[in-house]
């Protein structure tokens, strides 16, 4: 499936190609150090090659053209300032995916957040003709849970032992969106 870039007032989302190799760089080795749990902090410039970015780029290519996954870099203007995923869980009877997203520490607090997963929920139903996004959340991660309701996501409840992470089963709220 062919992905289309997207541009909202002020981002852009499109997949990533080998062009953004030096702002990929300076996003994922200049991040501020990690601010919570779910922050990364900056990666270990020998992990940012050229080498390595060209097999993720690729990466990337080859799991949205199997449909299993489509992977969006978050531009402002030249910069890239986060990324976005859908996974797509199934086609068949539900069309159902996953809706994951980050903004680098250095841009929180500015609103990117939603401008950019309400973006990514347009690509979803619109773009690749999605039913069902879910946003499947920490049930500690306030910031993100906000997130997901000040876009219109609906409540669907929690999951039990739902994601693996860190060595065990947590439970995740589950956020929904649906085309209107």
């Amino acid at each position: 499936m062919r992905r289309l870039v997207l541009k909202t007032s002020r981002l852009v989302l499109r997949p990533l190609r080998m062009s953004d190799y030096a702002t990929w760089y300076e996003a994922y080795v200049n991040a501020r150090e990690a601010q919570n749990k779910w922050d990364h902090g900056p990666m270990k410039k020998e992990r940012c090659n050229k080498r390595e970015f060209k097999k993720i780029v690729s990466r990337h290519r080859r799991l949205a053209q199997k449909d299993k996954c489509y992977i969006y870099g978050v531009f402002l203007k030249t910069r890239l300032i986060g990324m976005i995923d859908i996974y797509v869980y199934e086609r068949g009877c539900v069309h159902s995916s996953n809706l994951g997203y980050r903004i680098f520490n250095h841009y929180w607090g500015r609103g990117f957040g939603q401008e950019a997963a309400s973006a990514a929920i347009q690509i979803g139903h619109q773009q690749l003709k999605l039913q069902r996004l879910e946003a499947a959340i920490d049930l500690d991660n306030r910031r993100s849970l906000r997130l997901v309701r000040s876009i219109g996501m609906r409540r669907e409840g929690i999951k039990k032992a739902y994601w693996f992470q860190e060595g065990r089963w947590d439970d995740q709220m589950v956020y929904v969106s649906n085309p209107k």
